[in-house]
């Protein structure tokens, strides 16, 4: 397997690359964020650990263009920028994972793992509740208008649209869509089923007190 990590921290670099080479992972080191971009772009990996702060170009740039290039690869951000909406903004544009520097080599090792044994395909359409997803576009159909998701807004409709009429609870959509090792904020459910009802309609996804989220039937 490869990796491609992406940080200017030389330092930082290194111990990341000798950490995933127990794992069977060998690593490419860049330091600079325009070079990572395009070393992602022409090559084929594995994982990309993105740096957020980077010379050149920042990481939420890369993530950005990354995605819009229609690269699916698993992407775990390294930062130690200690903000709730950095974490949330990276996630917004593809992120699959966000780990706060400094952190431990253990916590790494998890994180990796669990990103790397996540599924990556899912059914390319689906449907519920008058909604029908492609997950191959990340569109949404919704009363004939089609509407655009990101790629982590459209993972949460898809595991509601494969939930059915059984409520979603914030763990397993946590574990469904972020993995079981994922250690950020858990609101961070709330925030994209917010996310949801602004482009699909406040009253297309019901909140279950106590219990979770489900699509409405017959919003």
């Amino acid at each position: 397997m490869k990796a491609l990590i992406i940080d200017d921290e030389n330092d930082i670099a290194v111990t990341v690359a000798a950490t995933l080479e127990p794992m069977g992972i060998e690593s490419t080191i860049i330091l600079d964020g325009q070079e990572g971009f395009e070393a992602a772009v022409t090559d084929s990996y594995d994982l990309i650990l993105l740096d957020l702060l980077l010379p050149s170009r920042n990481g939420f740039d890369i993530c950005r263009s990354l995605r819009a290039e229609g690269i699916a690869t698993p992407i775990l951000c390294l930062s130690a920028k200690v903000g709730e909406f950095d974490e949330i903004e990276a996630l917004e544009l593809g992120a699959d994972d966000y780990l706060r520097k400094p952190f431990s080599v253990d916590l790494l090792t998890a994180r990796v793992g669990a990103l790397l044994r996540r599924p990556r395909t899912t059914a390319d359409a689906a449907s519920f509740a008058g909604i029908r997803y492609h997950a191959s576009t990340r569109e949404a159909e919704v009363e004939g208008a089609a509407v655009h998701l990101t790629p982590r807004e459209g993972q949460v409709l898809a595991e509601l649209i494969q939930a059915g009429d059984r409520p979603l609870s914030k763990n397993e959509l946590l574990s469904r869509v972020w993995g079981d090792g994922y250690g950020g904020n858990p609101n961070v459910v709330e925030v994209y089923i917010r996310y949801l009802r602004q482009k699909l309609g406040r009253d297309r996804v019901d909140t279950i007190p106590r219990t979770g989220y489900r699509l409405r039937q017959n919003p």
